[in-house]
């Protein structure tokens, strides 16, 4: 199964809390059959972990994250890294 790890820092650890809390309940939905993601913080940095079951599910569910994560980031100012 393919899969792939992301970062995504950010000024302080309660901006990642926020951007954890925020992006969490888009996670794993029902309408997710093809792939699985799973977040982790370590002071301002989110990992994201994706699994999936082939790489057309790999990339739709990566452009995903990475446009809510690109959306935290500039809610909070920083543009995307």
């Amino acid at each position: 199964m393919p899969e792939e790890l992301f970062e995504f820092e950010f000024s302080n650890p309660s901006q990642a809390s926020i951007a954890m809390a925020a992006i969490g309940p888009e996670m794993n939905k029902a309408f997710e059959k093809r792939s699985k993601a799973f977040m982790a913080t370590n002071k301002n940095v989110v990992s994201l972990k994706i699994v999936a079951e082939d790489t057309h599910a790999l990339k739709a569910s990566s452009s995903s994250y990475a446009r809510l994560f690109g959306l935290m980031k500039t809610v909070f100012g920083q543009g995307l890294k």
